[in-house]
C-alpha cells in the first residue's frame, strides 16, 4: 500500500479532488485504500466516527490514519489526514495531499520535523464494517 501510495509524490493538490489529476487529503487517502478494498468515508471528519479504531502513538502501524486538525490548531476537529508510512524510534513520517505552499500536493513527511504536532487529533487503524 505505501509503494502505492508513494508512486503518487508530486500530484498537486486539489480542493476536492479524487484522482490522479488532483486530490486533496481525504480524496487521496481514499483513492490509496480503495486500491486495496478498503472501504473509507471520503471525508476527514468521519475517519474517527466510523469503521475505526483509535490507537495511541506506542500502538500505530504503517498504513494507519493520522488525523489532525485543519490549518487552525484551537478549532479541535478533524480537518486533514495522511497514512503512516514510516515508524521508528525517533521518527513517525506520513504520506499525505497538503495545500501548504512549503510542500504543496502529495508528499511525505516527517512528523517530529514539521508543524503538524500542534495539530494531532488521534491515530485510527480502518476495521471491516460491522
Amino acid at each position: 500500500m505505501i509503494d502505492f501510495a508513494r508512486d503518487y509524490i508530486g500530484t498537486d493538490y486539489v480542493w476536492g479532488g479524487t484522482s490522479p489529476k488532483g486530490f486533496d487529503c481525504s480524496g487521496f487517502i481514499q483513492f490509496v485504500y480503495h486500491k486495496f478494498d478498503i472501504s473509507i468515508p471520503r471525508t476527514t471528519a468521519n475517519y474517527p466516527k466510523l469503521y475505526s479504531k483509535r490507537v495511541d502513538f506506542e500502538h500505530a502501524q504503517v498504513g494507519d490514519l493520522i488525523i489532525f486538525t485543519g490549518t487552525d490548531p484551537n478549532i479541535r476537529k478533524p480537518g486533514h489526514a495522511g497514512i503512516i508510512t514510516k515508524i521508528s524510534k525517533d521518527s513517525l513520517h506520513f504520506i499525505h495531499s497538503s495545500s501548504s505552499k512549503k510542500h504543496f500536493g502529495v508528499t511525505e513527511t516527517n512528523y517530529f520535523k514539521s508543524g503538524y504536532p500542534k495539530r494531532y487529533l488521534s491515530i485510527v487503524q480502518m476495521t471491516a464494517k460491522p
